[in-house]
């Protein structure tokens, strides 16, 4: 998927990104994809999904997927604790939930910060080095709806 205004307009003003942890490594969101973090909920298990789909929850009267981010990105299984959580982010009117083993911070994020993935209408948009962290920022809809 090509870049869209709203990664343009990041790229050249920077903008606010929600930070998460997983396999030691930092990954995020724009602040604008997510509508909601929560504890982890039950989850109805759904027979013959890929495995990275732990199933389907209840997210206020709607269901919803659940994506474990680290099945997803082919990263080991981790050992979900307290602090572990689902955000849930929005494409168009698709929401989906995605566990990931702790949310980290809402980072404020200037232009100098951002370089541009190498990799055009892959998963990560932007590489972001923040607070002596670096982060990808990853495309939900890539990852939600890809096939892979």
């Amino acid at each position: 998927m090509a870049f869209t205004e709203k990664d343009e307009e990041f790229e050249q003003q920077g903008g606010k990104i929600l930070s998460f942890f997983a396999d030691n490594k930092f990954y995020s969101f724009y602040i604008t994809d997510v509508t909601d973090i929560i504890e982890i909920p039950e989850i109805t298990y759904v027979p013959t999904l890929p495995k990275y789909i732990r199933g389907i929850m209840n997210h206020r009267g709607k269901a919803i997927p659940v994506i474990d981010f680290a099945l997803r990105m082919s990263l080991p299984e981790p050992s979900y604790t307290e602090r572990s959580c689902v955000i849930v982010v929005e494409i168009g009117s698709f929401q989906a939930g995605i566990m990931v083993d702790r949310v980290s911070d809402v980072e404020d994020v200037t232009p100098e910060m951002i370089a541009r993935s190498p990799i055009e209408g892959g998963t990560v948009k932007f590489f972001i080095t923040a607070n002596k962290k670096r982060i990808s920022l990853l495309d939900p809809e890539r990852l939600v709806r890809d096939k892979r």
